[in-house]
């Protein structure tokens, strides 16, 4: 008689778990309660019969035994997900996950995909952030932003980001960067993060290192920093690519001719497989072309 292995559930649980050293922060992935994830990775240490993390008031570590049994986890239920997903019909959907921040540059090549291949359906999901895990989330693909580093992965370049500042052409103030870019300290900076990388990063490039804004605003993407720029609150950084529909329409502009490269870029990426889905091929050809 086969041994009766742990459920799932419980893999997930550790599996989260294990990555974010964190029963609060897996269950909110896994959409549990803390008390929920917790209990399952009980039962699985029972059924073990060792301990898979050191629990202290400062938070979660895990064990030798649990640092051992983590990429193991990680590795099979990949493996259960590829399985499951070779046995689906050709009919079945395509499931791709993105960040909000694409969908202006994504959707008007989804709708031209679906046009030149109806039978192909694909079911985009959106999302803030811009990560993937596909050992817990149940995507075929996804386009994420940064750059190319996790070696179970396939990365399909689909453009790289490119920085400028952006702004209404009605925004009070911004005429004068014609005689200097220094007026750029009497507007409102808008930004897509709290370190303010992107602003940094173009004002080394454009020679204005010493500048600083005289009203800065922070947004969590930069999406709802672009967003902002176009209602007028102020100046963001924006990437040409992404803000190509609004730059070409004169909705916003680009008052400096200084661009830079930020070394990130966005990819389409699956797992690596031995043989990837077919339609999942045409896909990222027709994002590239």
């Amino acid at each position: 008689m086969l041994k009766r292995l742990p459920t799932t559930k419980e893999l997930y649980a550790f599996l989260v778990t294990g990555q974010k050293l964190s029963f609060t922060h897996a269950a909110e992935l896994l959409n549990l309660s803390q008390g929920a994830v917790s209990r399952q990775v009980i039962s699985l240490e029972k059924y073990l019969g060792v301990e898979l993390f050191y629990r202290h008031a400062r938070g979660l570590h895990l064990t030798p035994a649990g640092m051992k049994f983590l990429p193991q986890v990680e590795q099979a239920l990949g493996q259960l997900g590829n399985a499951i997903e070779s046995l689906s019909t050709e009919n079945g959907k395509l499931r791709i996950k993105a960040p909000t921040c694409i969908l202006p540059w994504l959707l008007p090549r989804l709708i031209s995909f679906r046009s030149t291949h109806p039978e192909i359906e694909v079911e985009l999901t959106s999302t803030a952030g811009h990560g993937v895990n596909f050992s817990t989330e149940n995507f075929q693909a996804a386009i994420v932003y940064g750059q190319q580093q996790d070696p179970q992965l396939s990365y399909r370049e689909l453009f790289e980001e490119i920085l400028t500042p952006m702004c209404i052409p009605a925004l009070p103030g911004v005429e004068r960067l014609v005689e200097s870019p220094t007026y750029l300290q009497d507007l409102t900076w808008l930004h897509a993060s709290e370190s303010q990388r992107d602003w940094k990063l173009w004002l080394e490039h454009a020679g204005l290192g010493d500048l600083q804004a005289g009203q800065n605003q922070h947004f969590d993407t930069l999406d709802m920093a672009t967003n902002a720029a176009q209602r007028g609150f102020g100046i963001t950084i924006g990437d040409v690519t992404l803000s190509a529909e609004e730059l070409a329409s004169g909705r916003l502009i680009a008052p400096f001719e200084a661009r830079v490269t930020s070394g990130f870029h966005y990819f389409l990426v699956y797992p690596n497989q031995m043989v990837v889905d077919p339609r999942l091929v045409k896909f990222g050809d027709w994002l590239v072309m």
